[in-house]
């Protein structure tokens, strides 16, 4: 029987932060279209929020990505890698933003230790 991929959670991850951006920030987007985008995002606020949180959409992916690569390769030290920074970053995320999707890093991470320390 084949393990599921932690990678391709990750990626899943990536895809629903994504669409949670372009439905959570539909209307900064809106008004950025509006207004045109180039210079549109200042340092704080409400579209620095909407920027960044969409940044974070393809970054995952790709990670997930390329931790699916390292599944398939089976390069246990790239997996443990990931699964430390994805566990540290998933446990501070969560102690300092509760409701918020940083468990599920959490979570993966745990996973991916998890199995790079068994294997």
């Amino acid at each position: 029987m084949k393990r599921r991929s932690a990678g391709r959670w990750l990626q899943v991850v990536g895809i629903g932060h994504g669409v949670l951006g372009a439905v959570t920030y539909r209307d900064v987007f809106v008004d950025m279209a509006r207004e045109g985008l180039i210079d549109s995002v200042p340092d704080r606020g409400d579209r620095a929020a909407a920027f960044w949180f969409m940044a974070a959409a393809p970054a995952l992916w790709m990670g997930g990505r390329l931790l699916r690569a390292a599944e398939e390769h089976e390069d246990v030290p790239a997996q443990r890698a990931a699964g430390v920074v994805l566990t540290v970053v998933g446990a501070t995320g969560t102690a300092m933003m509760p409701k918020s999707g940083f468990p599920a890093l959490a979570g993966i991470g745990g996973l991916l230790l998890r199995r790079s320390l068994r294997g």
